[in-house]
């Protein structure tokens, strides 16, 4: 199990992490990390309908875009970011620099980053992502072509043709980076055997962050 995987699991559980933890540098510092037709185990998120309203209590209801998810923007404010979030999303002081939150059923959850460099520093990355063996699509956010955790290669590749194929460049996980012209892309990113997206990822650098914060 590699070291974001771990990360996923500790953030899923809701682990808070004990005072004096060395924590990982930030995203900024960070070393990167990590389907046309559906087949009958694998369930694909129904296609949002056109300009939803993003709820900030219900994140099934966001949409996952080069600006951001949902009421997450890439280059916001993580405080003023997540005084407008609901009180179950996480910040402590042991990693600063990022907010988590997970699903009731522990089926997923949404973490953001801002930079180190100062308390004032832009939110930089944003991840919806599963700490499930076998990810598979979840009522989640999604993009507007409905894909999100679970979305296949293929799925993700009928949908965006000319989406970037690459490999990680710590552990064995691939990615297919969806084109834009925004600072931010999409990543969906994949653990070595799986067949469904593990995360979901909106970041200005040049793939998801490996980890954020251990």
């Amino acid at each position: 199990m590699n070291t974001r995987q771990r990360s996923a699991i500790v953030l899923i559980t809701g682990l808070v992490l004990a005072t004096g933890t060395a924590c990982a540098p930030g995203a900024g510092e960070a070393e990167p990390g990590s389907s046309a037709t559906s087949t009958a185990t694998q369930t694909s998120s129904p296609e949002p309908t056109s300009s939803p309203s993003a709820d900030p209590e219900d994140p099934t209801t966001w949409i996952i875009s080069e600006e951001g998810v949902g009421p997450i923007e890439i280059g916001g404010r993580l405080a003023e970011t997540l005084a407008e979030l609901p009180p179950t999303w996480t910040n402590d002081e042991n990693c600063s620099w990022t907010a988590w939150w997970n699903a009731d059923d522990s089926s997923y959850g949404v973490f953001f980053v801002r930079g180190t460099e100062s308390e004032d520093a832009p939110v930089r990355e944003i991840s919806v992502y599963t700490a499930a063996e076998t990810p598979v699509a979840v009522p989640s956010p999604v993009t507007d072509k409905g894909l999100g955790v679970g979305a296949t290669t293929e799925e993700v590749l009928a949908a965006y043709p000319d989406a970037e194929e690459g490999v990680a460049s710590a552990g064995a996980g691939t990615w297919l980076k969806v084109p834009g012209d925004a600072e931010a892309h999409i990543f969906f990113e994949y653990r070595e055997g799986a067949a469904g997206a593990s995360d979901v990822v909106v970041t200005i650098g040049e793939q998801p962050s490996y980890e954020v914060c251990g």
